[in-house]
């Protein structure tokens, strides 16, 4: 197997340890911080051509790949793990866009580059290096497989905001120019009057005089921008993050977030069987909650019952802007979804998430509306002004298709089994082969067994100093 995907694992110069990380870690098992901590300075590497010739022969068998039409769409995905507070575990992967039954799977994302370190241009630029050579020959020149077929390669590139706004070199999403696809300002961000559409290309981006935000040459050029796909999971997590908070700030604000408030919310949850608690920070004496994953959030936005906090005026409200967005989250999802549709369907949610104030503040006809321009997210505008045009684009595949779920579970589970010292040499905490190059046998061993009985045996890894 080691002769048909081999492992390189990559020195790499110059990688200072990041400065205290202010996300909440992933992992916070001191064991597997202190493992991969040990790794800094080392990346592993598998080339992407590889991989696509080994899998190309059972994607052909299940009609996936037509050799008549020889096409293989691939996507290419980043994902950082916050181990501890001073280390990520920084994966870049590819996938076969074609595979749709398996491409939510985490075992068919396949890794490329694996180091731990830090998360950011001038690293992974580093890191990358072959890579980018590899992945810019294949869109050039394609890929002949040893029947003599000549592949063309199709790009894609799908991962949380930050990790693209790296690869693409572009600003922080609370910049002033915010959009990697538009030219919308944060100033611009809630006009319902304008219309923003992908309006950058890979060539302008490239130039001598790029649009405002790109900062730096772009890490994957061979890319077409419109082929940059948000991650629908990180479209719903994010949005439903700021319009929790809304809810929170708004009863703070009315000075009724106390006990009993924090009860009620917590007996609503248990309600609905998602676990849910409060606890305050005895240093600061602030509240904390506890952070959802994807398929809680989801039933969150199905079934609480804002009633239990609000008057049924303003909950029936609030109920209907989460329920709408639950919709429209699940219809992204969908590649039969006319992006027409969703397109007006997005924007009626919008008005609704404005919802403006009516009559006099303290009188009998004043009502409450809900939130204000300067309360929309980069994600927000994303889900109303670009998501119809990627599933107009891109809608064949279903923006499902497009999610980094696989991704981040397959980062985290890695991180978990193999940083382990009570997993090196019967536990007796002796040093073992490179926890990175256990991770690629590990892959490799998978991708073998799904299509042959027996496996090979595997070489010394390659060192290369890049």
């Amino acid at each position: 197997m080691s002769q048909k995907i081999p492992i390189s694992i990559l020195n790499i110069k110059h990688t200072p340890l990041a400065s205290t990380i202010n996300e909440a870690p992933d992992i916070e098992d001191q064991e597997i911080v202190e493992e991969v901590l040990q790794y800094i300075g080392k990346a592993g590497y598998r080339h992407i051509s590889d991989i696509l010739l080994f899998v190309i022969p059972d994607l052909v068998n299940r009609n996936i790949l037509n050799p008549n039409d020889p096409i293989i769409h691939v996507r290419i995905s980043g994902d950082g793990r916050n181990v501890g507070r001073k280390v990520k575990h920084v994966m870049v992967t590819c996938t076969i866009l074609d595979d749709i039954l398996n491409i939510h799977k985490a075992d068919f994302h396949y890794t490329t580059i694996l180091y731990p370190g830090v998360e950011n241009y001038e690293t992974l630029q580093n890191v990358m290096e072959p890579m980018i050579s590899e992945l810019h020959n294949l869109v050039i020149n394609g890929l002949i497989d040893p029947n003599g077929t000549k592949w063309k390669i199709e790009p894609y590139f799908s991962s949380d905001w930050k990790f693209m706004a790296i690869i693409l070199g572009f600003n922080a999403a609370n910049a002033n120019y915010f959009c990697p696809w538009c030219m919308c300002t944060k100033k611009d961000i809630g006009n319902r009057d304008k219309i923003h559409k992908i309006e950058k290309n890979m060539n302008q981006i490239q130039s001598s005089k790029p649009p405002p935000g790109h900062l730096k040459a772009p890490l994957l050029p061979m890319i077409p921008l419109d082929h940059y796909v948000p991650d629908e999971l990180h479209v719903m997590l994010r949005i439903w993050d700021r319009m929790w908070a809304l809810v929170i700030q708004e009863l703070k604000s009315e000075n009724r977030f106390d006990d009993n408030i924090r009860r009620i919310i917590s007996v609503e949850m248990q309600r609905i069987s998602v676990r849910f608690h409060f606890w305050q920070d005895h240093d600061t004496q602030s509240w904390s909650y506890t952070s959802l994953m994807g398929g809680d959030k989801e039933i969150v936005l199905q079934n609480f019952n804002f009633e239990v906090l609000f008057n049924i005026e303003r909950a029936n409200l609030i109920n209907q802007l989460w329920r709408d967005f639950y919709v429209l989250y699940k219809s992204m999802k969908e590649p039969e979804t006319d992006s027409a549709l969703f397109a007006i369907q997005a924007k009626k949610w919008l008005d609704l998430f404005l919802t403006p104030y009516q009559g006099e503040p303290n009188t009998i006809s004043f009502k409450k509306g809900l939130y204000r321009p300067k309360d929309i997210t980069p994600y927000m505008h994303v889900l109303i002004n670009h998501i119809p045009e990627f599933i107009k684009l891109h809608g064949h595949f279903g923006l499902a298709a497009f999610s980094c779920a696989g991704v981040e579970k397959k980062n985290h589970d890695q991180v978990s089994a193999f940083f382990r010292k009570t997993m090196k040499n019967g536990g007796k905490g002796i040093e073992r082969k490179s926890a990175i190059f256990e991770i690629l046998y590990y892959e490799n061993q998978f991708m073998y067994f799904t299509q042959q009985s027996t496996f090979d045996s595997v070489l010394k890894p390659q060192y290369f100093q890049i």
